[in-house]
């Protein structure tokens, strides 16, 4: 048991590494970040979940998200 809780650390410490947590978005005026989170979805299984802020240069802001799965396919959750 201390072995699968220990594989699963590295996992989650791997993913988090793995996402990037200030991207700029190069061909959009303004700036951009990006952050993403690990989510646990079930006692195996960790989804990001991925935050996107973009200043527009009038100073609007929009905001939108989207998730990650476990096999890298990025996916928006039906509501």
């Amino acid at each position: 048991m201390k072995l699968q809780l220990a594989s699963l650390a590295a996992l989650m410490l791997a993913a988090a590494a793995l996402s990037p947590s200030a991207v700029s978005a190069a061909g959009l005026p303004g700036t951009s970040t990006t952050q993403c989170v690990p989510v646990r979805m079930g006692w195996n299984v960790v989804h990001q979940h991925c935050t996107v802020t973009h200043t527009w240069p009038d100073g609007t802001v929009t905001t939108s998200e989207y998730w990650i799965d476990q096999n890298g396919t990025w996916y928006i959750p039906a509501d």
